[in-house]
């Protein structure tokens, strides 16, 4: 018996191009792989657009945060050399959520 999700993944693709308005099957190569450059230039829209309007809805600028005991913690355990600085990514600062 199918679930919903199931159902849902199965219209994956047309849920995609209805809202998205671009088919993303023309882009894959095969099952691994996928035409990057090509989309990117199919779309119309040039670098500095796709920053404006990722800059309009909140995107980007995501805040990392080092967590500097962790870091004290890593660099205590580990070889001379092979510590790390640990950080995190405060994905609850960002406007779009993402």
């Amino acid at each position: 018996m199918a679930t919903r999700f199931d159902a849902i993944m199965a219209r994956r693709g047309e849920i995609m191009r209805r809202a998205l308005g671009m088919d993303y099957s023309e882009f894959e190569i095969s099952p691994v792989a996928f035409d990057y450059e090509r989309m990117m230039g199919a779309h119309g829209y040039s670098l500095d657009d796709i920053v404006a309007i990722q800059r309009r809805a909140g995107v980007g600028d995501t805040p990392l945060l080092e967590l500097r005991n962790l870091t004290d913690l890593v660099r205590s355990v580990s070889a001379p050399g092979n510590g790390a600085r640990i950080f995190v990514k405060d994905e609850a600062a960002n406007l779009a959520g993402a």
